[in-house]
């Protein structure tokens, strides 16, 4: 017969109750640690993926910036190699050549963007020529003056910072002694201020609170520019972080940290590149606080939705646990157990119901798969890709992708990982219901033997600034040709791309004659027309597989290839004619530019595209010594730095006849 005694019927509750109050804590507890294992998991993908894009932005600025600076330091080294060639061959060497000295020192000046002198010194240090004059008269307690007394390599000397004593700014001096019969007679030395540098990175597209540096190997700093104000440093100090000193010391050419910068606070993801040939590294900085700002927006909703979902569940818990709390007689204490199990069945119910919610929120994206169909998705996901409640619901995968290469990419990828225990994450183009394409960030993960789990983030903006970004840091801003470094690469690509014996491919390097003058008569804007429109000229007379670059001011690089034999001067004659023709400007007048050339081609014993291009900017310094519109070609043995060019008049018919 059943104990029908109402105090063991009230322990008998009373032990239930503790029981269910234990379950219920248990309950409460890993709902909690549910909660925030998916909070973490979306948080740090996201962050992840923003920590990508920071670095991948920090080193592409990093090596555009390294590949502009070193350019321009070769640039000026050429001109001064070039020189001191022109200075032994015409005999100018003695005080008794000091106009003659100090009048090819100003005309090579002048050739020079971005130097602040040339200048000469005799053996004992006494500055004797050079532009602009100076009434100081010696450098021979410089450290570099004393380095070119000793120095006997190929490479040239890099000095600085410091402050230079005839203009007050402060400088870095790129040197080269200077030899007759294989005696030290004197160094000449150019002066590039550090401000220079600053306005080098001024044309780069930095956001508030970014920055870009240049250093010496002893890390000291020789300009800097971080938009929005604030401390910039001061050139020669040293004042880094510790992570910028280790990650240098460990990794000299190149690499990457995060840290609060010791200049002026920030907290940046940084990259640095090393200078190729000079003793010199770029770090480019991008500020953590604003391009994180979105994650930490993200984080915050993310976190109060889950604090909220988890406050539902305590106090639910609470109500149990104070319901559970008061005593009563072993009837009531029925009663009251069957009310309380109703109202914790609501409760738990309305948990499910606020967790539901959650899992449809409106931010991120979800869906479960099987086999690559979907068993769920919430509305999110379909509204991110356009599509109504329920039309998802046991669809293929692939009806989302925008096509069958991208879609087995990423189930080559992805499931391999998963089935690891890894998770998978990649940003891929996927297509709406209406046709549009966009792109979405993948984060994947295994559920068990045959389920997977997805969250989903549009992406498109992102992905649309970063290709914008890459456009911008490989062309050219006003003419949207490419730069130097998209420039390199084509030559690179068509130096592979030989495939027949007496193929070549041709650089050809052009200066515009009469630029200045049509700049200084009608104003920058004109000027700015003009390079637009020789820009478009060119491009039009050249072939799909060649390439037309702006590198700087009036200069322009054509890379035609591959050619057989001397196949380049029929290109070239066209693109000559086009530049040639009256330019008419908006106000109706007309102006008219030529242009100074030099032509390097690979069947000269040169396969790297740089000293390709650095062979063919010295013929064109070589083609404007002999005056304006003429073409200089770098004969096969000018593989090195000091070798002769021929040169002939740059028109069609000296194209067509000349056989330099």
């Amino acid at each position: 017969m059943p104990n029908s005694n109402p105090q063991s019927l009230v322990d008998r509750v009373v032990a239930k109750r503790g029981r269910l109050m234990r379950w219920l804590l248990l309950a409460n507890l890993l709902v909690g640690l549910l909660l925030a294992s998916l909070v973490w998991s979306v948080l740090q993908s996201t962050k992840r993926g923003y920590e990508t894009r920071a670095l991948n932005l920090a080193e592409g600025l990093a090596a555009v910036a390294q590949l502009n600076i070193g350019s321009e330091l070769a640039q000026v080294d050429s001109v001064m190699q070039a020189t001191l060639d022109d200075m032994q061959r015409t005999g100018l060497r003695s005080a008794n050549d000091g106009p003659a000295i100090d009048a090819l020192l100003r005309s090579r000046y002048r050739l020079l963007k971005g130097v602040e002198s040339l200048r000469m010194s005799d053996e004992s240090g006494r500055v004797a020529w050079g532009w602009p004059s100076t009434t100081f008269t010696s450098v021979a307690d410089r450290e570099y003056f004393q380095q070119a007394l000793n120095h006997r390599g190929d490479r040239p000397i890099l000095a600085g910072p410091f402050r230079s004593r005839a203009s007050g700014h402060w400088v870095i001096a790129v040197v080269r002694p200077v030899l007759v019969s294989g005696r030290f007679a004197g160094a000449m030395y150019a002066t590039l201020t550090v401000e220079h540098f600053a306005q080098v990175f001024d044309r780069y597209d930095l956001g508030l609170g970014d920055a870009m540096a240049l250093r010496t190997p002893d890390l000291r700093l020789v300009a800097r520019r971080s938009p929005g104000g604030g401390s910039q440093g001061d050139a020669g100090t040293v004042s880094v972080s510790q992570q910028l000193a280790d990650a240098v010391a460990a990794k000299p050419g190149g690499g990457a940290f995060v840290s609060r910068v010791a200049v002026d606070g920030m907290y940046r993801t940084t990259a640095y590149r090393a200078v190729e040939g000079w003793p010199l590294t770029v770090f480019a900085g991008v500020s953590n606080d604003r391009f994180f700002a979105p994650w930490y927006h993200q984080a915050w909703q993310v976190g109060l939705m889950a604090a909220l979902a988890w406050a539902l569940v305590g106090l639910a818990t609470a109500a149990v646990y104070r319901f559970g709390a008061r005593e009563a007689g072993a009837m009531q204490a029925i009663t009251a157990h069957a009310l309380a199990q109703r109202q914790a069945q609501q409760r738990i119910g309305s948990l499910l119901a606020e967790q539901t919610a959650m899992l449809n929120n409106d931010l991120v994206g979800m869906i479960k798969l099987e086999q690559r169909m979907i068993t769920w998705r919430n509305r999110a996901f379909e509204t991110l890709l356009g599509y109504g409640d329920g039309e998802l619901e046991g669809q293929p995968m692939r009806l989302l992708y925008a096509d069958e290469e991208t879609f087995h990419r990423v189930g080559r990828e992805a499931y391999p990982l998963l089935l690891s225990g890894a998770n998978y994450r990649a940003q891929v183009r996927m297509r709406r219901k209406s046709g549009d394409e966009l792109w979405v960030d993948l984060n994947g993960m295994r559920l068990s033997e045959h389920e997977t789990f997805w969250m989903a983030v549009d992406a498109t903006a992102t992905r649309e600034a970063h290709d914008h970004l890459s456009h911008a840091a490989r062309h050219d801003a006003l003419t949207q040709l490419p730069n130097r470094v998209l420039l390199l690469e084509r030559l690179q690509q068509g130096l592979a791309a030989r495939r027949r014996p007496g193929d070549e491919v041709a650089v050809c390097y052009r200066d515009l004659d009469g630029f200045k003058a049509v700049n200084d008569a009608h104003g920058h804007d004109a000027g700015d027309l003009l390079l637009v429109e020789v820009a478009r000229r060119m491009a039009a007379q050249v072939r799909t597989t060649d390439t037309v670059a702006r590198i700087g001011g009036d200069e322009f690089v054509l890379v035609l290839q591959p050619l057989a034999g001397d196949g380049w001067r029929k290109v070239l004659e066209r693109v000559v004619a086009a530049v040639n023709a009256p330019i008419v400007l908006p106000d109706g007048r007309e102006v008219q530019v030529g242009a100074s050339a030099g032509v390097a081609t690979s069947s000269a014993a040169i396969t790297d595209p740089a000293e390709l291009l650095s062979a063919a900017d010295r013929a064109m310094l070589a083609a404007k010594r002999g005056g304006k519109g003429r073409l200089a070609v770098a004969p096969d043995e000018c593989a090195g730095p000091h070798s002769p060019t021929r040169g002939a008049t740059l028109d069609s018919s000296a194209l067509a006849s000349s056989d330099s």
